[in-house]
């Protein structure tokens, strides 16, 4: 992108009130003294104007920028007490087409050390009324990528940020979470469609990822994320009562998972879901399309789910062993060869919750994947699936298997090469009004 040399006019703090920031000022950052032109380090500005109740505005141009986050210590010497809160603040650019902070090449390679703090270009932690929106984050240079960490105590709304360039070094692409129970933020349109290659050892790239200290409630709204070797969105490790809402959004093509949930009340939904090509790393592969990995109470709610990869995987959407109840509704999931993986799968809990069963209403499941069974619920009692259509064409591929499962399966069409219902104990099923021709619809790839 030319870099402008002129400063545009600054937003007036007015601008914001609606949404309920209230600004005392706005600095452009060009008029500061910082280079639109992406050749000195604009650092400085940013630690010399961040104060409370301050919009630091950037202009359309490219700024280089090596670190800033709002601690007092020493480079690579962080700790929790040496933060100081940044309340009524907020960084705005001109936009992601038009606004670049460009990462210094090497940076994050651990040539400045190989701690997590040493990899964090951009951190924000602590305090509330946040606001950062309409950036480029440039990591296209080679053994290159910054961390942007975004951790508030509420009110916080992050918009428009696109990470641009494949991530070659070990690294999570974005962080947000919320510190404090009852406190809200949102992320929205933040996209890295580009991914990470895999450097070999160590931990691989993440795309986006809550942290385990999130404690309040977030929406990740309308967010694109593909290729990253350790989940596209990794969002399994805070705990109840923290929730995390997934809106919309494109997710691809990550080992592990492309959206992995947690905590009771959180959910997917709107969302398209694809595994469509096997990740290259050097790591374990497992690509999972939705997975709830802990807790219980998570919803897959009208979602479109693709898996055609011949890669390995334990399904297309997975409850997995530290898990409770999982209700997959109003969604459709495809399966298609080489791929044979179920498109749902309930694995046998090893822990203790209410309730442990899987929700499976109105879903509709294609494709022409062979063997194996297109719903597999394992070890878990009072199941139920109401309203499903199944249409897979695959030779030797049954319906739903209850693998010492019980429940009930009402008003459904299960049309497949192999049985429609297997059941380690027929007595332990339920079945009402179940057909043997199917016409399903297929999920949409948005």
């Amino acid at each position: 992108m030319a870099a402008s040399s002129v400063a545009t006019a600054a937003p007036s703090p007015d601008d914001f009130e609606d949404e309920g920031f209230q600004f005392d000022r706005v600095i452009n950052v060009v008029d500061a003294g910082a280079d639109p032109t992406g050749e000195e380090l604009v650092d400085p500005i940013i630690e010399e104007y961040a104060e409370d109740n301050t919009l630091l505005y950037f202009p359309e141009g490219d700024y280089k920028l090596f670190q800033f986050i709002n601690n007092t210590a020493d480079f690579g010497e962080f700790d929790l007490d040496s933060y100081y809160p940044l309340d009524n603040f907020g960084l705005l650019g001109a936009g992601s087409d038009r606004t670049t902070i460009v990462v210094p090449e090497g940076r994050g390679s651990g040539q400045a050390g190989s701690g997590m703090y040493h990899k964090v270009m951009f951190e924000l932690r602590y305090g509330k009324n946040q606001l950062i929106e309409g950036f480029q984050i440039d990591h296209s240079a080679p053994n290159t990528g910054g961390r942007f960490n975004v951790w508030s105590d509420g009110d916080l709304v992050v918009r428009d940020l696109h990470a641009h360039g494949v991530i070659d070094v070990h690294m999570t692409c974005f962080s947000f979470g919320i510190n404090e129970q009852g406190e809200e933020g949102i992320v929205q349109n933040v996209r890295a469609p580009d991914g990470a290659t895999h450097p070999g050892g160590g931990v691989e790239a993440t795309g986006i990822a809550v942290p385990a200290w999130h404690e309040g409630d977030i929406t990740i709204r309308d967010c694109r994320v593909e290729g990253f070797q350790d989940n596209g969105l990794y969002a399994s490790n805070p705990s109840d009562p923290a929730t995390v809402r997934v809106e919309g959004g494109y997710y691809a093509n990550s080992n592990i998972s492309q959206v992995r949930l947690g905590q009771s009340g959180s959910y997917v939904k709107n969302a398209t879901v694809a595994v469509t090509e096997k990740i290259d790393t050097d790591y374990t592969v497992n690509m999972r399309g939705i997975r709830q990995q802990d807790g219980e109470g998570v919803t897959v709610k009208n979602c479109d789910v693709v898996y055609t990869a011949d890669a390995p995987s334990s399904g297309a959407i997975v409850t997995e062993t530290r898990t409770g109840e999982l209700t997959v509704e109003n969604s459709r999931v495809r399966v298609g060869d080489p791929a044979t993986v179920p498109a749902i799968r309930a694995r046998t809990p090893t822990a203790d919750f209410d309730t442990e069963a899987m929700t499976i209403e109105n879903v509709s499941i294609t494709g022409d994947a062979t063997g194996g069974s297109a719903v597999q619920i394992s070890n878990r009692a009072g199941n139920t699936l109401k309203n499903v259509c199944i249409e897979e064409s695959g030779d030797g591929r049954d319906g739903i298997t209850f693998d010492g499962s019980s429940g009930t399966v009402r008003n459904a069409a299960i049309d497949v090469q192999g049985q429609q219902i297997v059941a380690t104990d027929d007595d332990n099923v339920e079945t009402r009004n179940v057909r043997d021709r199917a016409n399903c619809n297929g999920p949409t790839l948005r």
